[in-house]
């Protein structure tokens, strides 16, 4: 690890790198920008200049009070954020007797002095009806236990949510209970959060908190929005914390309300306050994870952004199985926090999705765990509209694979060039608080052969980034151009198998695409049906969209014309979708965003 600032151009901001020259004028020193052309007067010695494509630069030592503990050890802390209102006492049937846990029957039996028979005509008896509170109370519990097993110096607190929040913490003090206006003030929930003790470790406090767990009962309405507030700002006392929020109804009461919203103004109203959570979060480190019920409507469009942004994990569940879900959220450690990743490329190419279609590309990542995985697309400028000669780097995307066009012929000096430069700034914070930069450098060759570009593509790399961008065009709305991304990404991948193994990851690639597209084609449909055409951009057939197997990849060129003269959502149509999302649609839409080429890869090979 380099100590001090990396030398960086005064113009396009690139950084000095092992494929760097430095050239003399007179008794100076000048590094002539391999990315913009800039000449950068420098003054080094040959131990300073970069030798390797990856390097990292120390900006700010860790504090002498670390993150994690002045002992080292992992003290993160984990906000369990419960939902204990009504509805949380649907139960269902599991086959066989068992007798749960916290169990409240024995205290309704005793009531029973007669011991007359109390089933139902016709209610079976082989079978033990577990409510969804007891599936989380059983599944929190055994987080628990494994966390004081595995992870003895972790601190756990538990915060509940039903007309009122209440802060249990580590359960060895008297719960703190939020109610009337105070629900509606974030000042003095963010004010109440800060004040919350820093809990035990749960090596001391699994007993106490174990049977707070058990002591919860149902009832009420759902305080989520003020919930989710309070949690974050307790896990905000320490960087990487993370809180998990399990929930099976919509936010009703207090800040947050995603309840009987008529208009897409008060649906904005809920949507600025998620935000705020969401970069409260993130400037502190800290994860927010949503589980909710199968079978409910939370409103996850919303829920799930928080997630998103954050760093951490969205899914729907049986309750019964939420142990292994808290489980997968816990296995998956936040590493580094702030996380900053900027991109940059020859000026003869630009960044695809960017109105100024600049040379450099920032996006502000927040939290990552070791499966993180972010993607840019870029382009070829063209010099005119009517070029036809395509230069790319090979191999990174169908965007550069595919344009017909040539770059800036004075910049990009196509016939004096035989690879482009790529770099990439990962800026970070890590959990003991010391200030970093990763820099990245690699050169790719150049040709002018679409087929030999897309020769050297790495289909997992490009499925994952064709469905991440799928994805958040769906959350936000933006339904026909989601489809129509998957679709074009299925072609390529589609006119380039070549053996098993691409096929293998051409099928995973569909079967998670088709997923969310044919979600939103019927919501499109439904939209259609309900609201008339001025809210839906559906304008081609079902068959000519479909992303799935029996997609005939040789289209002709008019068909795929049609398809991208689709008029444009408006406004409007984008936010009613996002208000009236299904949580079927939300979940896979989220899900599908954190995707990574590792899984994609893992998942072929089965």
């Amino acid at each position: 690890m380099h100590t001090g600032d990396p030398v960086t151009c005064t113009d396009c901001k690139a950084m000095l790198s092992h494929i760097s020259k430095i050239t003399k004028d007179g008794e100076n020193q000048v590094w002539i920008c391999e990315y913009c052309g800039t000449s950068n007067p420098v003054d080094l010695v040959s131990e300073e200049i970069p030798a390797e494509a990856d390097v990292t630069y120390m900006i700010e030592p860790a504090p002498a009070t670390t993150a994690s503990g002045r002992s080292g050890k992992d003290e993160s802390l984990v906000v369990f954020c419960v939902d204990v209102s009504g509805s949380m006492c649907v139960s269902q049937e599991v086959p066989g007797t068992m007798r749960l846990k916290g169990n409240h029957s024995d205290r309704f039996n005793s009531l029973n002095t007669h011991g007359e028979n109390q089933w139902l005509h016709g209610q079976r008896r082989d079978v033990t009806y577990v409510t969804r509170l007891q599936g989380l109370q059983a599944a929190v519990d055994s987080q628990l236990q494994e966390l004081a097993k595995e992870h003895p110096n972790r601190r756990v607190a538990l915060v509940t949510f039903n007309s009122d929040v209440t802060v249990v913490g580590d359960g060895s003090g008297i719960p703190l209970t939020i109610a009337g206006e105070k629900l509606n003030s974030e000042d003095e929930l963010m004010r109440i959060g800060s004040e919350v003790m820093l809990p035990t470790s749960i090596e001391n406090s699994r007993d106490t908190l174990g049977k707070q767990i058990f002591d919860l009962e149902e009832g009420g309405q759902t305080a989520l929005g003020p919930a989710l507030l309070v949690s974050t700002v307790i896990a905000c006392q320490v960087p990487g914390s993370k809180v998990i929020i399990c929930t099976d109804g919509m936010a009703n009461t207090g800040l947050g309300n995603l309840d009987n919203l008529v208009t897409t103004e008060d649906f904005e109203v809920a949507s600025v306050f998620y935000q705020k959570v969401s970069t409260i979060a993130k400037s502190k480190g800290v994860s927010v994870s949503i589980l909710t019920i199968a079978g409910t409507e939370c409103r996850l469009v919303e829920l799930g952004r928080v997630a998103s942004q954050t760093g951490g994990q969205v899914n729907t569940v049986d309750p019964l199985k939420l142990t292994q879900e808290f489980g997968n959220i816990l296995a998956d450690p936040v590493i580094a926090t702030q996380v900053v990743a900027t991109f940059l490329v020859h000026k003869g190419l630009y960044i695809r999705n960017d109105a100024s279609k600049s040379s450099r590309a920032v996006k502000e990542v927040g939290n990552v765990s070791k499966g993180t995985e972010i993607t840019f697309e870029y382009g070829v400028r063209r010099t005119s509209s009517k070029s036809s000669a395509s230069t790319t780097a090979a191999g990174n995307s169908e965007a550069a694979a595919g344009v017909s066009s040539s770059a800036s012929g004075s910049e990009l000096k196509q016939d004096q060039l035989d690879e482009l430069p790529f770099q990439v700034h990962i800026s970070y914070i890590d959990l003991e608080g010391a200030k970093a930069v990763r820099v990245l450098t690699q050169t790719k060759p150049i040709t002018k052969e679409r087929k030999q570009a897309e020769m050297y593509m790495n289909m997992p790399i490009l499925s994952t980034h064709a469905i991440q961008k799928s994805s958040v065009m769906a959350v936000e709305g933006d339904y026909t151009p989601s489809r129509l991304n998957a679709y074009m990404y299925q072609r390529l991948f589609y006119r380039n198998v070549s053996d098993s193994k691409m096929m293998n990851q051409y099928s995973v690639y569909n079967k998670r695409s088709a997923s969310l597209a044919d979600k939103l084609l019927h919501e499109q449909k439904t939209e259609a049906q309900s609201s008339g055409l001025e809210l839906c951009d559906l304008d081609v057939e079902e068959s000519e969209m479909h992303t799935g197997d029996t997609v005939d990849a040789g289209k002709t060129k008019e068909t795929e014309s049609k398809m991208l003269k689709l008029f444009k959502n408006s406004s409007t149509a984008r936010a009613k979708r996002r208000m009236n999302c299904p949580d079927a649609v939300a979940q896979n839409a989220y899900v599908n965003a954190a995707s990574s080429s590792r899984a994609m890869e893992d998942d072929s090979d089965d």
